[in-house]
């Protein structure tokens, strides 16, 4: 049974007690991970402090003790796939990579994938959002992507100055956003036409404040090995 207000409460603030002590540290993470294996049966508004204290193993007061409301315990889960999400950006392979549109269809892919093999992402990220700090997290979350982006391709190439980047990133994010939240509620997970569908309003849309060419930036030279030091 979720703990969750009746529809039409106000929600309340979800706090969460962050542990620093090793044993506490545990507790707090095996709760985590039972609240991502329950959601993979259940939905959002199904998953209670109880049921997860039960499945982790974990004594209810612990539970509690570190998540208030369902609420703060979804919020904190959404936070770890945020770091999820952050690795893998950093793990996309962008070699012989030439054009923004390439790196566009490879940074968007990666997270379908991710979305398609994690069905309790799909739900907290695609799926209707419980509580305002969710949305909340989730619209803080997109604003760093969009600002990590704009970095990405200034690292591949030679941006041309754009005024108010970051926000049409950040747009064209939310966009993207909304085209896989209509395929996760028609289908229960990202289709390989709202992929395409997806990538298509993305690209149309950075070509509102993108040239269709950018030129590339060189690869940066192998660091050489210093005088008497070992190939």
């Amino acid at each position: 049974m979720n703990d969750d207000p009746r529809p039409g409460e106000k929600s309340p603030p979800t706090p969460r007690k962050r542990p620093s002590q090793e044993r506490g540290v545990a507790r707090y993470n095996k709760l985590l991970d039972a609240a991502h294996a329950l959601l993979i049966e259940n939905e959002l508004d199904e998953i209670g402090l109880y049921q997860t204290a039960k499945k982790a193993g974990v004594p209810p007061a612990s539970a509690y003790h570190f998540f208030p409301t369902p609420g703060a315990l979804l919020l904190a889960l959404a936070e770890r796939y945020h770091e999820e999400f952050s690795e893998l950006a950093r793990k996309v392979d962008t070699r012989g990579v030439k054009s923004w549109q390439a790196l566009l269809q490879l940074r968007l892919s990666a997270a379908v994938q991710i979305y398609n093999q994690n069905p309790p992402i799909q739900k907290l990220f695609l799926g209707s959002h419980t509580t305002r700090e969710l949305v909340q997290s989730e619209a803080g979350f997109n604003e760093l992507l969009a600002r990590r982006m704009l970095g990405f391709y200034e690292q591949f190439f030679h941006m041309p100055h754009i005024r108010d980047a970051e926000h049409k990133f950040l747009i064209m994010l939310t966009l993207v956003d909304s085209v896989w939240s209509l395929s996760f509620s028609k289908h229960r997970t990202i289709t390989a036409q709202f992929e395409e569908e997806a990538l298509a309003v993305a690209v149309a849309y950075c070509r509102t404040f993108l040239p269709e060419v950018i030129e590339p930036r060189e690869p940066a030279a192998p660091a050489e090995a210093e005088p008497g030091t070992a190939d």
